[in-house]
């Protein structure tokens, strides 16, 4: 009986505190979850600066294209051209090649950013076709020709 009484006295004692090897498990597995949180944070700011870079590079390729239509560049082919007044690190190109069909001209512009570390790189490219602008002055100094040579007659 009296031992029965011993065991129940020891199990109604409380606790004061935690052990040494309870602290060094509870800070294990707090920096390994530290170390994994910190990982989670570079991937999600690698992303984040690829996504930008992705988004930059997008919109620059749409305004060199547009340029190149509108005709304030010329319709020619170049390679790996700096942007005026932009970052060194980002270059456009530019590829006339013959489109599809007859009289079309296929646009490829490439528009890229390469830091000069290089470890950040991002790219896009834009294809568009669109007739070929000499046919057009052909058939406009056809069209012009044939109409001088009506007023002479008459």
């Amino acid at each position: 009986m009296r031992v029965n009484r011993l065991i129940l006295l020891k199990s109604k004692q409380s606790r004061s505190g935690l052990t040494l090897l309870e602290v060094l498990i509870s800070l294990s597995i707090f920096l390994g979850a530290l170390a994994a949180i910190s990982q989670l944070i570079g991937i999600g700011s690698r992303a984040a600066l690829q996504a930008q870079l992705r988004t930059q590079a997008i919109i620059k390729c749409q305004s060199k294209l547009s340029e190149v239509l509108a005709g304030v560049q010329p319709m020619e082919s170049v390679s790996l051209v700096t942007f005026e007044n932009d970052d060194e690190n980002w270059k456009w190109s530019l590829d006339v090649e013959p489109g599809d069909y007859e009289n079309l001209l296929k646009l490829l512009v490439t528009v890229q950013y390469a830091s000069e570390s290089e470890t950040v790189f991002s790219s896009y490219q834009l294809t568009r076709q669109v007739r070929d602008p000499a046919m057009l002055l052909d058939a406009a100094n056809t069209v012009q020709s044939v109409s001088e040579t009506d007023l002479e007659a008459l």
